[in-house]
């Protein structure tokens, strides 16, 4: 393992108090050959002993949490998480996130049955070179297997959050769960419940934008796809603790004229068409379709009542409201011109009033008509939009008020006053958009003299 010259240093500093050890995913990922973003650092030295022996150094303690042991360590180079060797202790059947209480402990063995998967249970001698491995942990990386260190209803009951690193580190990393770990999964995923929403935010999100991470591919050497860790969140049962509404387009059958999938499988093919900063749309641009069914028969109207689902649920999982208003505006006109049908003039106008969202549109729509049978109609919709937007820009057509050749001081002069002035403004906008052709300053002042 190649070792930064810091934490080498770091080693020596700590060495009259306790080998240091690299512990988790820095170990793992080594061992796999990909980059390492974090290092958490371990040894029996408690927090005031690690304080006294940095005092001087040039190495500074950023915040420290005593109750737990940690430390986080701020180099020249890197940022470091210490942690005591202890053992935790939760509630049974809990759920909850943190432990009730912390022992401290000098074993290392004892504090490696606190840790989750075996994966991530391997301990690096900084010192000596020497790989620590006291639950098979090589052995599962070299099979690309998931397993607990305790039994699957131990280590998942007493930190449901755990759940959803099983499935994050499943489609990261390109490993399996193995059928103890699932079966365990979908006993405890309730436990979920009881788990912040900011944590189960930063989780969701991870495992959404999963394929990137480290381009993993699986043992039988396909690649991960975006929607298999949603896939796998439904199938433990952990979505109905996340986004419920999603599960309720399990099995329900689209018109097959447009359609080859139902609406949960259609939208998983859609998150899977999507470029990441996407996917969260793609993931609820058609969420409404089952409430819709439920409500009217139908799925007419899904793209609006979507909008407003999307922001609801957005907002429960304590997302920005930047990206609420994004993800929900795309939702919303993601079926505009399904036909590609209508008048240029109303094409012009959409462009002009979804200026900042028109390219993310045609993405999500490309997406969309991948996961469906519509894809002759949808290619000549994104072909006649991108022109349209394109002999726009050419005709430096005024996207917004302020981009024509008057303003408010000229419609004041004319003699309006008040709204009139702003309504006339957005009125003589929406007639050179219309029409596709820019007016002259004079043609402005002509207009609002009529």
């Amino acid at each position: 393992m190649n070792l930064t010259s810091e934490l080498a240093e770091l080693s020596n500093i700590f060495a009259p108090l306790t080998p240091l050890y690299l512990v988790g995913g820095a170990v793992r990922n080594s061992l796999l050959g990909l980059p390492i973003s974090d290092y958490d650092i371990a040894g029996a030295a408690t927090t005031e002993q690690v304080q006294s022996i940095l005092e001087g150094s040039e190495f500074t303690i950023n915040a420290t949490f005593p109750r737990t042991g940690t430390l986080l360590i701020d180099g020249k180079l890197d940022k470091y998480e210490y942690t005591t060797f202890r053992a935790d202790s939760y509630p049974i059947n809990s759920g909850g996130h943190t432990p009730a209480e912390v022992v401290f402990t000098t074993d290392i063995a004892v504090d490696c049955t606190r840790r989750d998967f075996t994966c991530n249970a391997l301990y690096y001698d900084i010192s000596s070179g020497e790989i620590i491995d006291l639950v098979g942990g090589v052995a599962d990386i070299e099979r690309k297997i998931i397993r607990t260190v305790k039994s699957g209803d131990i280590t998942l009951s007493e930190d449901a959050l755990r759940l959803m690193r099983l499935v994050r580190f499943s489609v990261q990393l390109g490993f399996t769960p193995d059928a103890e770990t699932i079966k365990s999964a979908k006993k405890h995923s309730s436990g979920l419940a009881d788990i912040s929403k900011e944590r189960i935010h930063d989780e969701l999100l991870a495992i959404l934008f999963a394929p990137e991470r480290y381009n993993a591919v699986r043992t039988d050497g396909s690649e991960v796809k975006a929607s298999d860790g949603i896939r796998m969140l439904t199938d433990i049962g952990a979505m109905k603790y996340i986004i419920p509404e999603l599960c309720d387009g399990i099995g329900m059958e689209q018109n097959d004229k447009y359609h080859k999938y139902d609406v949960y499988n259609h939208i998983m093919h859609t998150v899977d068409n999507c470029p990441q900063r996407l996917r969260l749309a793609g993931l609820f641009h058609d969420i409404a379709k089952p409430i819709q069914v439920k409500l009217t028969g139908k799925m007419y109207g899904h793209d609006k009542v979507g909008e407003s689902m999307t922001r609801q649920i957005m907002k429960r999982l304590k997302f920005s409201t930047a990206e609420i208003d994004h993800t929900a505006m795309l939702v919303s006109i993601h079926m505009f011109n399904l036909e590609n049908n209508v008048k240029d003039s109303t094409l012009r106008m959409f462009i002009a009033n979804n200026y900042n969202y028109v390219h993310d549109y045609m993405q999500l729509r490309i997406a969309d008509c991948k996961a469906s049978k519509r894809q002759q109609i949808d290619s000549e919709a994104i072909a006649r939009t991108t022109q349209m937007l394109a002999d726009m820009i050419k005709r430096d057509l005024p996207i917004t008020i302020t981009q024509m050749d008057i303003n408010g001081n000229d419609i004041m002069q004319a003699g309006y006053k008040g709204m009139e002035v702003g309504q006339l403004l957005q009125r003589l906008r929406d007639e050179q958009i219309s029409q596709g052709k820019k007016y002259t300053r004079e043609q402005l002042i002509n207009n609002i003299r009529r």
